[in-house]
Parts: C-alpha cells; structure tokens; sequence
C-alpha cells in the first residue's frame, strides 16, 4: 500500500500512540498539528482497520521512500517519541517500541 509522506508520519505515529491500548487525547492533539483534519481521519480510519502486522509491514514497504535517510529516520523517531511523551507517562513497552521501530527504519 503506498502512501504520501504525511500519510506514512501519521501511520507511525498512530502506531506508537496506540501501543498502550489507547490513544490518548493529547496523542491526537499533537498529530492534529502535524497533519491536516481530513488526512488525519483517512490514516485513522486505515490504522483503525489494520493489524499490527499490516501495520509493520506497511512501514515497512514505505520506508525506503520516507524514511531513506539518517535524517529522515531521526525526524520520524522524534516525532515519534513526541506522541509517546505527550501523555507525560511513559512507559517500558514504549521504550521498546522506540528501540524496535529504529531497527525497522533501518
């Protein structure tokens, strides 16, 4: 599945906001920001529908188009972290999946 480069920050970062079980309103505040209401509802309503391996492997098929590069990568880990930071309780699983999407990106 082929996504714009918006589409594919949002999927990730719908991916690390919902590792807990659930997104958070401040998790959304902050992708609102990053993105525009009706992409961000289109994203939404595709992650709603995936798996967590469709997911994967759909960051997985797209990463050599958006994340191709150290800097593209390290952006995308920032903001990644900035939705797991958002709610202010971070936590191991997390962590790991900060640990786990760096060695997927590469």
């Amino acid at each position: 599945m082929q996504l714009t480069k918006q589409e594919f920050k949002l999927l990730v970062m719908l991916y690390a906001a919902n590792i807990d079980g659930n997104i958070q309103p401040e998790e959304t505040k902050l992708m609102l920001k990053k993105s525009d209401p009706d992409t961000f509802e289109s994203v939404s309503k595709l992650f709603a529908k995936m798996n967590d391996v469709q997911v994967l492997d759909c960051i997985r098929e797209n990463k050599t188009q958006f994340a191709a590069t150290e800097a593209d990568r390290l952006e995308l880990i920032t903001e990644l972290v900035a939705i797991i930071e958002a709610d202010e309780k971070r936590t191991a699983v997390e962590d790991h999946l900060v640990r786990t999407m760096k060695k997927i990106l590469e």
